[in-house]
C-alpha cells in the first residue's frame, strides 16, 4: 500500500504520481537490483522517500516482491 502511493507496482500499471518514482518492475529489470541492494537501499533514508522504519518481516516482503517481478 505504501509503496503504491508512488510507484507502479504490477506490470503495466501506471504510475499514480507521475514518473518520478520507478515503477518496481523497473527495478527488478535492473542488473543492478539484488537481494542485498534492495535491503540496503530500503533502510537507507532517501530525500524523495519517505522512512517508513520497516520491520525486517515487511523488508523481507518487500524484497521478495520486487525480485518476484523480474522478467
Amino acid at each position: 500500500q505504501w509503496c503504491a502511493n508512488c510507484h507502479a507496482v504490477a506490470p503495466g500499471q501506471r504510475p499514480p504520481a507521475g514518473d518520478a518514482a520507478p515503477s518496481l518492475p523497473a527495478v527488478a529489470s535492473r542488473a543492478s537490483t539484488t537481494d542485498m541492494s534492495l535491503r540496503v537501499f530500503l533502510q537507507t533514508p532517501h530525500a524523495n522517500m519517505p522512512d517508513y522504519q520497516l520491520s525486517r518481516a515487511q523488508t523481507d516482503a518487500i524484497v521478495a516482491y520486487i525480485l518476484s517481478l523480474r522478467r
